[in-house]
């Protein structure tokens, strides 16, 4: 099969964030016709598309099927490891409204780490302006600890809604971030490095990443869809009503605050990173 590219991969490409703006927006504003809980498993989909059809124009088919396995067999590793022994995410359980389960571990968490780090993975190369022309072995190491922090960013949003609001797993004994403990996130860091690391490892063996120029929408599309996926916070922030909620270890949470909260968050983790991904890539356009 050949690797996607051109103007109709690009339609299609700008298709897929569209649509999942939709699907997005349907949950938040229309819950009767499309609830979250559906809407998560479209969204998980979409961006596995996304996923899939923009890395293989950069990585190949085997490429980006080596990438997505690597990260779903991992994190759902790592969150079995966890949910056994409480590390490296802490101690919690998954409860039924994330679907069925391999072990112990929902089947949608690996795309996830999977989709959320791709578009991680992405941003953070433009970051280090290492993307744009052939690869930069140099740079490997510190484009996958990098990445892995940038996939955080958006893990630090979207934790404290998932445990503490959604109820979709639950901490065994709470945590001061809304009922998520710090641990988690460090668990975050560390899968995601381990998935990066590998992956780059792949790539260096293979070698063959293909170089797509500065001046394609390839590059402009995952900013995009970080910079939108920040946005819905903010959004949730100002239609979320105000409640208290109370998580499994009995701490007591003010709901506006949480989302408040989320959206802040994002706008200085998620919503920074993408600007600047925009911004030095606009500037290497003007380069070119």
């Amino acid at each position: 099969m050949n690797e996607p590219g051109g103007p109709r991969a690009d339609v299609l490409l700008w298709g897929v964030i569209a649509a999942w703006t939709a699907v997005t927006l349907a949950s938040f504003f229309a819950p009767a016709v499309l609830s979250p809980n559906h809407a998560r498993y479209v969204n998980v989909a979409l961006m596995s598309v996304f996923t899939l059809l923009h890395g293989a124009r950069r990585y190949g088919w085997a490429g980006i099927g080596v990438y997505f396995a690597i990260a779903c067999l991992v994190a759902n590793g790592f969150e079995n490891l966890s949910i056994t022994t409480g590390l490296p995410f802490g101690q919690y359980h998954h409860t039924a409204a994330m679907g069925p389960k391999l072990f112990q571990v929902p089947l949608i968490i690996g795309p996830i780490f999977a989709v959320a780090g791709y578009l991680a993975w992405v941003v953070t190369g433009i970051l280090l302006g290492a993307v744009f022309g052939a690869p930069e072995h140099g740079l490997a190491v510190a484009r996958c600890v990098l990445a892995a922090a940038v996939t955080t960013m958006w893990d630090l949003c979207v934790d404290a809604i998932g445990g503490t609001v959604n109820r979709d797993w639950i901490w065994a004994h709470g945590g001061a971030f809304f009922g998520v403990p710090w641990l988690n996130f460090a668990g975050w860091l560390l899968t995601m490095w381990v998935i990066f690391q590998l992956f780059a490892g792949y790539v260096t063996r293979v070698g063959q990443v293909r170089p797509v120029p500065v001046a394609s929408p390839y590059w402009l599309q995952p900013v995009v869809f970080w910079l939108l996926i920040a946005l819905q916070f903010p959004l949730l922030a100002l239609i979320v009503p105000e409640a208290a909620i109370t998580d499994a270890a009995g701490a007591t949470w003010s709901m506006h605050g949480l989302f408040t909260s989320m959206a802040v968050v994002s706008v200085f983790t998620m919503g920074f990173t993408g600007l600047l991904a925009w911004v030095l890539l606009a500037r290497a356009r003007a380069g070119h």
